[in-house]
């Protein structure tokens, strides 16, 4: 993109409006116009000003219209990520660092996670603030796994602030992203204590004789037991797909299915929705619990008391799993 009578693209950073990295942040945070100038306190022509400054600059349309919003280019996209890393930097190194104070501290952080997280740790994180940090909030916000049009979805949760962290299975990160493995857990399968008697011998055999509850957020896509399965030349009678952990465990307790899930997802409810925890005859793959965040807040002092509570959570929660395993009905 480039008008005869536009300035030239720029070929040194000092020839641009640091100013412009302040606008180039506020659209990528904000997706549009009006809200990207209000963040930074421009009218909304003075902010159509800026885009049209930036897109000069870089010889590139930056963001173009989607639906309901402005979608970055991938020239717009690698600029911004620069933007937002260099925008953090500065403001670590000229604002003196402030000590993170929990109990007096009125902080709200937003948390990436799926149901299991949320039905699991949680409850726990809630305790824990309530005696250690009692004026601070937490956001759940759901955590998909995969890609959508725009790519991967997690680092640009991130990158766009709609989270502080995410706590999950995640798949590999970026290299702007830590990712911290929290603990991993095996798979178990899972059946109504009505429905299934403890003296049978759970094999293969019985498992592929049940019905399934199978949960997926992607239907189409094959999961590692149907895959695990297929290359044995075996597979199970799918009855039904849900989106959710939390889903199937109330589906197989209230019927005759079955459903195979972590440890960590069960042993907390086994014993309120009188569930068998059956040993899993497939190949083992331990589930992971997983943490990531960006690299450009590893300075902020608030985030890092946060991933330490949360790792000590993850601890609590691993005793109280065990414990509920031992005392619930496992075959």
């Amino acid at each position: 993109m480039h008008h005869a009578n536009a300035p030239a693209p720029i070929r040194s950073l000092l020839s641009l409006d640091l100013n412009l990295l302040k606008a180039l942040n506020a659209l990528w945070q904000c997706r549009g116009i009006t809200a990207a100038g209000r963040m930074i306190g421009l009218s909304q022509p003075a902010m159509s000003h800026a885009l049209h400054r930036l897109r000069l600059a870089f010889a590139d349309e930056l963001f173009v219209r989607g639906p309901g919003a402005l979608v970055p280019t991938p020239r717009g996209t690698e600029l911004c990520l620069a933007a937002v890393a260099a925008l953090a930097a500065l403001e670590r190194a000229v604002l003196p660092a402030e000590p993170f104070r929990p109990d007096s501290s009125t902080r709200r952080f937003r948390i990436g996670m799926n149901d299991y997280v949320s039905a699991t740790l949680l409850p726990l994180m809630i305790q824990t603030l309530g005696t250690s940090a009692p004026g601070v909030s937490l956001e759940a916000i759901h955590l998909p796994r995969g890609q959508d049009q725009d790519g991967p979805v997690l680092p640009r949760m991130l990158d766009e602030g709609r989270a502080d962290l995410a706590l999950g299975q995640i798949d590999e990160v970026p290299a702007r992203c830590h990712r911290e493995s929290l603990r991993q857990d095996p798979h178990v399968c899972v059946m109504a204590q009505r429905a299934w008697d403890a003296k049978r011998r759970f094999d293969m055999a019985a498992f592929l004789g049940l019905r399934h509850v199978r949960i997926s957020s992607f239907p189409e896509r094959r999961s590692w037991m149907d895959q695990a399965l297929e290359a044995q030349g075996l597979r199970r009678q799918i009855a039904v797909t849900v989106p959710h952990f939390m889903a199937a465990l109330h589906l197989v307790a209230t019927t005759d299915l079955l459903t195979t899930l972590p440890l960590g997802a069960v042993a907390p409810f086994a014993k309120t929705l009188r569930l068998h925890i059956l040993p899993s005859p497939l190949p083992e793959r331990p589930h992971r619990l997983d943490m990531a965040w960006l690299k450009s807040v590893d300075g902020d002092a608030g985030l890092t008391w946060l991933r330490g509570m949360l790792a000590a959570t993850v601890l609590r929660k691993a005793t109280r799993s065990s414990i509920g395993a031992d005392s619930s009905s496992v075959s």
